[in-house]
């Protein structure tokens, strides 16, 4: 499906959820729990649970996890698969040489000879690992990024820390401990030992919520052309307005001017236990009509068992009772992941 340009700044203005050219294409085996459950009689299709962040949610079996983001502790997180195809000793070994080789092409800052400033190993992390220390920005010689390539057992994970170059040691320690927190899990393994789990794509990081953790995830390939997103982030400011008042504040201000927009749900709706906001929408510009199923919760100022939460389901227009149904499945599927790696 692809929106025209007056419905993408619609729902970017009403949901604040981008519609993103995806940044990547990647596997979702090692992250899905199968739902056994048959297709019930009111079509209401078979789930796979995902969990994301600190919570969990189902989506239609049929669809793919096209990409999962998440951030730690100011730690972007970026995983990935061992090739099948040669030895993981070697594949570890090549991914690390071709890294080092991306980031000696970059340009040092002025008065600096090069852009790598230390490597370093990292033994008892994972079951290898190693760093470097490096200028990543041209017009900053006064910052540096932190990058560790650990080997966790069923994935490789990169964690990427960014900061003064004066607080080179301290940022390490910060990183380290991500790193060393950071257990790799295998196919449909949703059961931890008890723990603060924060859940990446192909694993989960046992540490409780201190500051600046965002975990979001993209889902396409379904049968009626749906695409759902999910974003989970925390918040220093709640918002005053929710979901709905923002679709009547773009309403009133003309911010939809040439925009048709009929209201076929909004309404409060709790989900896992949290107060949200529940809008489904039809939108046409003159050219082309979606619908948009939104569910939004405002969170807890600083907190990671209560973070801002937005969920939002996409389609063409057409076989609205069969999108509803799947809509409530996914909204009633979410739950909390947190506290004892349940």
């Amino acid at each position: 499906m692809t929106i025209s340009a007056t419905l993408r700044r619609a729902l970017l203005f009403l949901l604040i959820t981008p519609i993103v050219t995806l940044l990547a294409c990647t596997s979702s085996e090692g992250t899905q729990k199968k739902n056994t459950q048959p297709t019930t009689d009111k079509g209401v299709p078979r789930m796979t649970t995902y969990p994301i962040g600190r919570f969990a949610i189902d989506v239609p079996a049929e669809m793919k996890l096209v990409h999962q983001w998440q951030r730690l502790r100011y730690a972007e997180i970026e995983e990935f698969a061992w090739p099948g195809s040669v030895p993981r000793e070697r594949a570890r070994d090549e991914a690390w040489k071709r890294r080092l080789a991306e980031i000696g092409k970059l340009t040092p800052p002025k008065g600096k000879e090069r852009v790598i400033i230390e490597t370093r190993e990292f033994p008892g992390v994972g079951a290898w690992a190693r760093g470097v220390f490096y200028y990543g920005d041209n017009w900053a010689d006064d910052e540096g990024y932190w990058l560790i390539f650990a080997d966790s057992g069923t994935s490789g994970i990169w964690l990427t820390y960014h900061g003064l170059t004066d607080a080179k040691q301290e940022m390490l320690t910060w990183l380290l401990e991500i790193a060393r927190s950071y257990q790799s899990r295998r196919f449909g393994d949703l059961k931890l030992p008890p723990g603060n789990w924060f859940y990446t794509e192909r694993g989960a990081i046992n540490l409780p919520y201190l500051e600046q953790e965002t975990a979001a995830a993209r889902f396409e390939g379904h049968p009626l052309g749906l695409e759902i997103d999910i974003e989970t982030t925390e918040t220093h400011k709640v918002e005053e307005a929710g979901l709905i008042k923002k679709t009547m504040a773009a309403m009133a201000t003309g911010f939809a001017t040439g925009l048709n927009i009929d209201k076929i749900s909004s309404r409060k709706k709790t989900v896992a236990g949290l107060d949200g906001e529940e809008e489904v929408l039809r939108m046409n510009d003159g050219n082309k009509t979606v619908l948009n199923f939104a569910w939004e919760y405002r969170g807890r100022k600083d907190s990671g068992e209560y973070p801002e939460i937005r969920i939002t389901m996409d389609s063409a227009d057409g076989k609205l009772e069969q999108k509803l149904q799947v809509w409530d499945a996914v909204l009633n599927s979410l739950k909390p992941m947190y506290g004892t790696g349940r």
